[in-house]
């Protein structure tokens, strides 16, 4: 680069693997490029042709952060002294940078400007119809159905949790209400106080279920999100017979692997421990089936980019590729948490001390007709931990891969 047209400020780079880098960046006519403190050579350099787009954020003053980011979709962000200065500069050079569309009234805008005229601005509406090309006999229509079909998947848990509320003799009532006329806590405190009396405290039992839980499902997403990268980015003999295999494995229920878990972990010695259901949870096929899906939507420019910069393979994996794929994991998180939480594991665990809270919860349903509030209010208890962990997470769940605009 020529040193008389050039323009150069000291900050910072940083990497899109997290990395940073003190020094100053340089821009000429042509190109640019980052040199590290006391180094010779560039730590980065690119030529203005390769530029996809800049943006450009004040700071204040003349300092400002620059983000550049090239058609190769490499992305570097810059905290320069004095970063306005070699925006303009580096945009001034750019000379088949994108052109930006103007529409008719950008035009009358600019006239009007000049001319001193007031710009009329379009008032806001408060609500804004999402598809202004439909009757509103049609938005009616479609609202109408989603109500239906939203108090239809809504009506189980109200009846639910209504139940679990009614006195004895509300419970036993033809027609049955949907909700009680007088609730009552009364179910909660005999169910607690029938578990309270039991050899094993409600709390052991408990605490049997958050373990398994937790533990199998950390180990789920753990061990099916790192095969499932591998299997999606890389390419290695038998790794598409891996995945065949896995693909199938989810034809079976688990009645069908009922017997088989049992052989394993029989001559595993696991028999009656918790890993006789913490393990068989790690090798679930529908988390990395889910994970390497959704990994294969994942650009390899990207991971390729990172590894360029110098990240390892755990770094990529943990900074870049489960943070874009978050739905996918939160998801198999539902569907682990789920499998755990209900699970009795009455054929492979026979210490009461060891059993799991829907096991406690199934006794009490076969104490008969005096029990029914009881039972109501045990189903509460198992339905919650589930729902609850969706309610809080549905928001990322219901991302799609689109939504982050990577895209190969």
């Amino acid at each position: 680069m020529s040193e008389v047209s050039n323009v150069r400020s000291n900050g910072t780079l940083r990497m899109i693997d997290g990395k940073k880098y003190r020094g100053y960046l340089e821009a000429g006519e042509t190109e640019a490029a980052f040199y590290q403190k006391g180094k010779t050579e560039p730590l980065v350099r690119w030529h203005y042709s390769r530029l996809h787009r800049m943006d450009n954020i004040r700071r204040g003053g003349t300092s400002s952060q620059i983000t550049v980011i090239l058609k190769d979709e490499s992305r570097y962000v810059f905290e320069l002294d004095y970063g306005l200065k070699l925006f303009s500069f580096m945009d001034g050079h750019w000379a088949d940078k994108p052109v930006k569309p103007r529409t008719r009234g950008d035009v009358l805008h600019e006239e009007a400007e000049r001319r001193g005229e007031k710009i009329q601005v379009p008032k806001k509406h408060l609500i804004t119809r999402r598809h202004p090309n439909r009757s509103i006999a049609g938005d009616i229509g479609i609202y109408l159905l989603l109500v239906l079909f939203g108090i239809a998947m809504v009506f189980p848990l109200v009846y639910l949790i209504g139940s679990s509320l009614k006195p004895l003799d509300e419970l036993f009532r033809f027609p049955p209400p949907v909700w009680p006329n007088n609730p009552t806590m009364d179910n909660f405190s005999d169910l607690f106080v029938t578990m309270g009396q039991s050899y094993v405290p409600f709390s052991r039992y408990l605490v049997n279920t958050v373990f398994i839980t937790a533990v199998g499902t950390f180990g789920h997403l753990v061990i099916a999100s790192m095969a499932a990268f591998v299997l999606a980015k890389y390419e290695f003999p038998g790794g598409k017979t891996f995945f065949a295999v896995v693909t199938t494995c989810l034809m079976f229920s688990g009645y069908v692997t009922g017997i088989p878990n049992y052989l394993i972990m029989s001559n595993l010695g696991m028999i009656d421990t918790y890993w006789a259901l913490i393990l068989p949870a790690f090798a679930a096929p529908i988390g990395l089936f889910l994970m390497k899906q959704f990994m294969e939507g994942l650009p390899t420019a990207l991971i390729e980019a990172a590894t360029i910069d110098g990240a390892s393979q755990f770094r990529i994996f943990w900074s870049i590729v489960m943070p874009n794929v978050k739905p996918a994991w939160l998801t198999m998180i539902i569907f682990s948490v789920q499998s755990l939480w209900n699970t009795s594991a009455a054929t492979v665990i026979y210490s009461e001390a060891k059993k799991t809270l829907v096991y406690a919860l199934q006794q009490i349903q076969a104490g008969g007709i005096a029990r029914t509030g009881q039972v109501a209010a045990a189903n509460v208890i198992i339905v919650a931990v589930p729902v609850l962990i969706f309610v809080l997470s549905q928001s990322q769940i219901l991302e799609t891969m689109a939504s982050s605009g990577l895209k190969d």
